[in-house]
């Protein structure tokens, strides 16, 4: 690729920015990720909940405190703690009508994701009971995603154990969990860039590069923000006891501006590059 198409490139996503409200999506889709945050994480706890120990995904926590603030990682850890902890009626078959309710709840935030993208793709939005219904599907496809990943995370340790590798099995292990979060994170990315726009004809390769570039960004801006809030910042003494929620949802809207702006660069380079070979693009 010439440097000028690529300067024209990075061009017309900072045009694209400004024009879409770029930053003013990622806020509304920031919200509505913080109201569907803990629906999420009580619906993985109680899908884990009917097939192990829930006390299980306490153990794995380890993972996000390298990267994600200090503040956000606190408040999940909290959460995760006490849903864990909870009783076994609340987490067995007992609870399935909790679940689904979390499930329901945990959707608005894939929901205002689909309108951001498609207010980026310029689609009209679907029509309402379509629009919950993909919501509800990719909301359940997410939670697959990660339940089957954090399973490869947890039986993985267990079938190393038995490979006689010494003091390599450790470092197989935590290189298994970076690959399964990242594994996570790219599967996540596809779903959501593949199914949520309102493009019925045309769909997002599985692999984009959108999503590779948002996945790398995601994890050198997390690390970035828990460097600055440990240095400079202190949102506890401007914003009092909510300090924590603030920087989680600064964290959120980084991350969701992160996500919207993936599809950007997946959209840009399809403009680009038309009539040719579609980069990210396939036919539905």
């Amino acid at each position: 690729m010439k440097v000028q198409k690529i300067i024209g490139i990075g061009q017309g996503i900072v045009a694209a920015i400004a024009e879409k409200n770029l930053f003013l999506i990622a806020a509304g889709v920031a919200f509505y990720g913080m109201l569907a945050l803990f629906p999420a994480m009580a619906a993985i706890i109680a899908i884990w909940g009917l097939l192990s120990d829930p006390n299980v995904l306490v153990e794995q926590l380890e993972l996000i405190r390298n990267i994600l603030p200090v503040e956000v990682t606190r408040i999940i850890e909290n959460q995760i703690n006490a849903l864990s902890t909870a009783s076994g009626d609340k987490l067995g078959w007992a609870g399935l009508v909790s679940m689904m309710v979390a499930i329901w709840s945990a959707r608005s935030g894939v929901a205002a994701l689909m309108l951001g993208l498609n207010a980026i793709h310029g689609r009209a939005n679907r029509g309402s009971l379509r629009h919950y219904l993909t919501a509800l599907v990719l909301t359940l496809a997410l939670l697959g995603v990660s339940v089957v990943t954090l399973s490869a995370v947890v039986i993985a340790p267990i079938i190393f154990a038995f490979i006689p590798l010494g003091p390599v099995t450790a470092i197989l292990v935590e290189a298994f969990r970076w690959v399964a979060a990242i594994f996570v994170l790219m599967a996540g990315l596809a779903v959501v860039y593949r199914f949520g726009p309102n493009n019925r004809g045309e769909r997002m390769k599985w692999v984009t590069p959108g999503a590779v570039m948002a996945v790398a960004l995601w994890a050198v801006a997390s690390y970035g923000f828990s460097l600055y809030l440990a240095n400079f910042a202190n949102y506890n003494e401007v914003y009092g006891s909510i300090g924590a929620a603030v920087a989680m949802l600064m964290w959120l809207f980084i991350s969701a501006f992160l996500v919207l702006l993936g599809a950007v660069v997946n959209l840009e380079l399809r403009t680009t590059t038309a009539p040719g070979p579609t980069p990210g693009l396939e036919e539905a």
